[in-house]
């Protein structure tokens, strides 16, 4: 190794350190090329460097397993091996087929309170095509279960790989997600009293809120997309690399 390549090495390791130092998520490639004002093949050479130094590190740091007498154990196996033990081999683990007969119990129910109240607040079938042959009738009231429910699950999908994402937009989406919870449920309440209740006409404040809703879910969505493009071309995103990844402590 060169020396040039030995003080890109170094300031890459510094780079990354000081990220984690300060609570930041791990700078990527474009982060570390406009950082070190190297070329991306360089950037990826580097981290590859660093991966192995680290993962020789970590191996020679890694003792055997001692016993409570403080003595190595000796079972004539790797410590590493031990550590790691697989399951047991033939062990049935709970399949996940339960969830879908869930989800489509949910999904009903949601749906059709969604649709109750839509159409308790003036939404319903529209011709958004008059004048034109016989149109195109369509009922509104689906608008509303479409909107909210899959921003949940897109809010959801953003939090699951939050930690390729940066805190602001982590914090987005989870507390985007939490509010489209709570208006998923406060909608099906209000469903479901008026239904009981016998409404035939939500009040009006009431279809003030659900009349709004698809206009927000659209900023939200909207906001929440430019959010991810930004950590995703910006360099800011941590970039998942096998052989970029830093140890862990």
């Amino acid at each position: 190794m060169t020396t040039t390549e030995d003080a890109l090495v170094v300031q890459v390791r510094q780079a990354l350190e000081t990220a984690h130092r300060a609570g930041r998520p791990r700078p990527g490639r474009p982060a570390l090329v406009r950082l070190t004002g190297a070329t991306d093949y360089a950037v990826r050479k580097a981290l590859a460097t660093l991966a192995a130094s680290e993962n020789n590190t970590a191996a020679s740091l890694s003792p055997a397993e001692p016993t409570t007498g403080g003595h190595p154990e000796n079972t004539g196996r790797p410590a590493s091996r031990r550590e790691t033990a697989p399951a047991v081999r033939g062990a049935r683990l709970p399949r996940p087929w339960p969830l879908a007969v869930i989800g489509l119990a949910a999904a009903v129910a949601i749906w059709g309170g969604w649709v109750r109240l839509g159409e308790l607040t003036g939404f319903g079938p529209i011709n958004l095509l008059p004048g034109i042959g016989s149109g195109l009738t369509v009922n509104t009231a689906v608008v509303l279960p479409l909107s909210v429910e899959f921003y949940s699950a897109y809010a959801l999908r953003v939090l699951l790989v939050s930690d390729q994402l940066t805190t602001r937009t982590r914090t987005f989406a989870r507390r985007t997600f939490t509010a489209s919870l709570v208006v998923g449920g406060g909608a099906q309440v209000a469903s479901h009293v008026m239904e009981a209740a016998g409404t035939a006409t939500a009040p009006w404040p009431v279809t003030t809120v659900v009349a709004c809703v698809p206009l927000l879910v659209l900023g939200l969505a909207s906001g929440l997309a430019s959010l991810v493009k930004r950590d995703a071309t910006s360099g800011e995103a941590v970039q998942v690399e096998t052989s970029g990844r830093e140890a862990v402590p």
